[in-house]
Protein backbone atom coordinates (compact mmCIF):
# COMPACT_ATOMS: atom_id res chain seq x y z
CA UNK A 1 0.00 0.00 0.00
CA UNK A 2 1.53 3.50 -1.08
CA UNK A 3 -1.28 6.16 0.10
CA UNK A 4 -4.75 6.48 1.25
CA UNK A 5 -7.60 8.73 0.37
CA UNK A 6 -9.65 9.85 3.84
CA UNK A 7 -12.85 11.79 3.49
CA UNK A 8 -12.17 14.96 5.88
CA UNK A 9 -15.21 15.25 6.77
CA UNK A 10 -16.01 11.53 8.44
CA UNK A 11 -12.61 10.45 8.48
CA UNK A 12 -13.33 6.85 6.61
CA UNK A 13 -10.73 5.77 3.96
CA UNK A 14 -11.91 6.14 0.66
CA UNK A 15 -9.51 4.70 -1.18
CA UNK A 16 -5.97 2.80 -1.40
CA UNK A 17 -3.51 3.37 -3.55
CA UNK A 18 -1.49 0.04 -3.86
CA UNK A 19 1.83 -0.94 -6.01
CA UNK A 20 1.48 -3.66 -7.89
CA UNK A 21 3.29 -6.69 -8.64
CA UNK A 22 4.17 -7.39 -12.85
CA UNK A 23 1.54 -10.79 -12.30
CA UNK A 24 -1.39 -8.44 -10.70
CA UNK A 25 -0.17 -5.51 -13.67
CA UNK A 26 -0.28 -8.31 -16.20
CA UNK A 27 -4.13 -9.87 -15.35
CA UNK A 28 -5.69 -6.16 -14.91
CA UNK A 29 -3.75 -4.71 -17.82
CA UNK A 30 -2.04 -2.07 -16.15
CA UNK A 31 1.69 -0.44 -17.26
CA UNK A 32 4.71 -2.00 -15.28
CA UNK A 33 8.40 -2.13 -15.75
CA UNK A 34 11.79 -2.74 -13.76
CA UNK A 35 11.71 1.08 -13.42
CA UNK A 36 7.87 2.04 -12.72
CA UNK A 37 5.67 -0.50 -11.11
CA UNK A 38 1.84 0.35 -12.35
CA UNK A 39 -0.27 1.74 -9.74
CA UNK A 40 -4.03 1.59 -8.88
CA UNK A 41 -6.60 3.45 -6.43
CA UNK A 42 -8.98 1.28 -5.22
CA UNK A 43 -12.00 2.12 -3.67
CA UNK A 44 -12.06 0.24 0.28
CA UNK A 45 -15.45 -1.48 -0.56
CA UNK A 46 -13.69 -3.79 -2.76
CA UNK A 47 -11.29 -4.55 0.19
CA UNK A 48 -11.35 -7.79 1.98
CA UNK A 49 -8.20 -7.82 3.88
CA UNK A 50 -4.88 -5.78 4.04
CA UNK A 51 -1.27 -7.22 5.32
CA UNK A 52 1.93 -7.76 3.65
CA UNK A 53 -0.73 -8.24 0.53
CA UNK A 54 -4.19 -6.80 -0.22
CA UNK A 55 -6.64 -9.11 -0.53
CA UNK A 56 -9.68 -7.81 -2.58
CA UNK A 57 -13.84 -9.26 -2.43
CA UNK A 58 -13.97 -9.15 -6.32
CA UNK A 59 -13.14 -10.68 -9.02
CA UNK A 60 -10.62 -9.60 -11.86
CA UNK A 61 -13.01 -9.28 -14.46
CA UNK A 62 -15.11 -7.42 -11.80
CA UNK A 63 -11.46 -5.22 -10.27
CA UNK A 64 -11.42 -3.98 -14.50
CA UNK A 65 -14.81 -2.93 -14.79
CA UNK A 66 -14.12 -0.86 -11.34
CA UNK A 67 -10.72 0.42 -11.98
CA UNK A 68 -12.46 1.72 -15.64
CA UNK A 69 -15.31 3.55 -13.99
CA UNK A 70 -13.92 4.59 -11.58
CA UNK A 71 -10.12 5.64 -11.76
CA UNK A 72 -8.10 8.32 -13.50
CA UNK A 73 -6.08 7.03 -16.47
CA UNK A 74 -2.78 7.79 -14.61
CA UNK A 75 -3.87 5.52 -11.78
CA UNK A 76 -4.77 2.45 -13.35
CA UNK A 77 -1.36 2.18 -14.73
CA UNK A 78 -1.19 3.86 -18.36
CA UNK A 79 2.48 4.90 -18.96
CA UNK A 80 3.58 7.82 -17.36
CA UNK A 81 4.91 10.73 -19.82
CA UNK A 82 8.56 10.50 -20.33
CA UNK A 83 10.66 9.03 -17.40
CA UNK A 84 10.29 11.07 -14.80
CA UNK A 85 8.89 9.55 -11.60
CA UNK A 86 7.32 11.16 -8.47
CA UNK A 87 8.01 10.19 -5.24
Amino acid sequence: MEALSIDAETWKVEELQVKLRAEAADQIGAFWNFFHAGRVELPTRIVQSISDTVVLSVSVDELRQVLSLESTPRSHGTQPEGMSHSP
